[in-house]
């Protein structure tokens, strides 16, 4: 019922988006100030909801033991990656965070990869939305990227403190929550576990890397060209 219900959902959300992405582009006419950031306002919350869905759907495979990969050629950086930094990008706005990406910034041209869109979001909007939580108000945000030949390495980084010894050793397993103080706990704790097993669905390799000043979540993908 979970996967019909978010993928039912997610379809519609999706047409909305592209909706509103052509009003905002002006391709219906000239929007006054007040009324584009009024859609644009809507634009960020159904993209929001887009994201609910798609992690939703994913948590729902993942309990089945199953992830589908239907790969097609991607352009990691606009497909991916700045669709999901526009995404959280309220809040990483409210929080007065830093993007610094001086660890390897991500090119401004065409990253081109053979993978499956709806599957590879979640890998970056989980990585950037546990940046954002646990790096904390006035952090430092930092995704690197490196280009190997036959495959990439990536990184998220965040300047939070480093997850806790005891937790390293299950960071990637079903059903774990890190104790971070909070009264109530996000999501079914599928997060990583589920990420992981999208990268290594797609013959990648994701691991955690504690730092001195931080946390830092690195994975390799493939490019494997369609």
């Amino acid at each position: 019922m979970l996967m019909i219900m978010s993928h039912d959902i997610r379809g519609p959300l999706v047409s909305i988006a592209a909706t509103l992405k052509l009003l905002m582009r002006g391709s219906f006419g000239r929007m006054d100030e007040s009324v584009w950031n009024t859609v644009s306002d809507l634009m960020a919350r159904v993209r929001h909801l887009i994201g609910l869905a798609e992690d939703c759907l994913g948590s729902a495979h993942s309990l089945e033991g199953v992830l589908l990969k239907k790969k097609e050629f991607v352009d990691l950086r606009q497909d991916i990656i700045d669709a999901v930094l526009d995404e959280v990008s309220n809040e990483i706005e409210e929080r007065h965070i830093v993007i610094d990406n001086r660890l390897g910034a991500i090119p401004g041209g065409t990253i081109p990869i053979g993978a499956d869109m709806m599957w590879l979001k979640p890998v970056f909007r989980n990585l950037f939305k546990n940046a954002i939580k646990y790096g904390g108000k006035c952090c430092r945000i930092a995704f690197g990227f490196e280009d190997h030949g036959s495959f990439y390495r990536l990184n998220v980084y965040n300047s939070g403190n480093p997850i806790p010894a005891e937790y390293r050793d299950r960071l990637f397993t079903k059903f774990t929550h890190i104790d971070d103080g909070a009264e109530t706990k996000d999501g079914f704790g599928m997060g990583l576990y589920l990420i992981r097993e999208i990268i290594r669905k797609h013959e990648g390799d994701m691991w955690y890397e504690p730092r001195q000043d931080g946390s830092d979540f690195i994975f390799i993908l493939p490019k494997q060209p369609v």
